[in-house]
């Protein structure tokens, strides 16, 4: 287990993020920023440790001290109009940063058909988080617990409507949006949460966590950017990685399951399944039938 470095991630992503916060162990580096008071739009929160760790549909994991990648980001967006495909973008800034990973709908990171990393994004009233401020403006996760109601971004699924908006400036920020990562990293075959799950160390990959830390920020940043411009060059690069384009699949989506062939992603981020467009719902690949 190697220490994250963090001198040399602030100094390599000074440009990219205001502020860059590490806690020895913590619950959910989301919700520390979820609930954070008087916190800067571009913090991001690193944690050696989670202890309740959330995925979506409200899953929990643990894993052991050091052995991920973990960390959330803070942003402040205009608009959440198109915040259905955020958590594609995070995704795929990590397809752009481990060699081999493919992305199973809508943001699952594989390596060989096993999943290695997990990703979630939450969205809440903005509070007392601001656009910009000195980095000595927002101390080490002196993340102070504040009632927040969140909400799982699951697509477009999002209510927009209970997002409070902040009275400031022009174009002020619509919510507090969270994006939180953990990637798999010397994780055992015993310590996997799952079979189908893998790590960096399994797949005899770099499992420096310094390096993987500045890589993964600065293409979540570029991809983020992208996001907030609504380059079409993002869902071009997502259908690049997607491993579920083509594959016949068994769709969960919470009006029931569908199964049919994978034909495509519209750039809203919702999966086309046997001609049909679907926003949520877990996907499995199916083997093909035998002949």
């Amino acid at each position: 287990m190697t220490a994250l470095d963090l001198d040399r991630i602030r100094e390599a992503v000074a440009d990219d993020f205001a502020v860059i916060e590490y806690t020895e162990s913590t619950g959910s580096t989301n919700t520390d920023l979820m609930q954070a008071d008087k916190v800067a739009d571009g913090t991001v929160l690193l944690a050696n440790e989670q202890l309740a760790g959330k995925g979506r549909l409200g899953r929990h994991w643990v894993s052991p001290a050091g052995s991920q990648l973990i960390f959330s980001v803070l942003i402040l967006p205009d608009s959440l109009d198109h915040l259905g495909t955020l958590p594609l973008a995070a995704g795929l800034a990590v397809t752009d940063s481990v060699e081999g990973a493919v992305l199973k709908w809508p943001n699952d990171v594989h390596i060989g058909g096993k999943k290695l990393c997990g990703i979630l994004a939450e969205a809440g009233p903005v509070g007392e988080a601001f656009k910009s401020a000195p980095k000595t403006e927002v101390s080490k996760a002196e993340v102070a617990k504040a009632e927040v109601s969140k909400v799982e971004v699951n697509k477009a699924e999002i209510n927009k409507t209970e997002v409070a908006p902040k009275t400031q400036a022009a174009n002020p920020p619509s919510a507090r949006v969270v994006v939180g990562m953990g990637i798999n990293v010397t994780l055992t075959r015993e310590e996997l949460p799952i079979e189908a799950a893998t790590s960096l160390a399994l797949e005899g990959l770099d499992t420096d966590r310094t390096e993987l830390a500045i890589t993964v920020l600065k293409n979540l940043h570029r991809r983020i950017n992208q996001w907030e411009q609504q380059d079409p060059q993002l869902m071009a690069d997502y259908r690049k990685v997607c491993s579920s384009i083509g594959q016949e699949v068994r769709l969960e989506a919470p009006t029931g399951d569908v199964t049919g062939t994978v034909e495509g992603v519209a750039d809203d981020g919702r999966i086309n399944v046997g001609g049909e467009y679907y926003s949520a719902g877990d996907v499995i690949h199916l083997r093909p039938a035998a002949q």
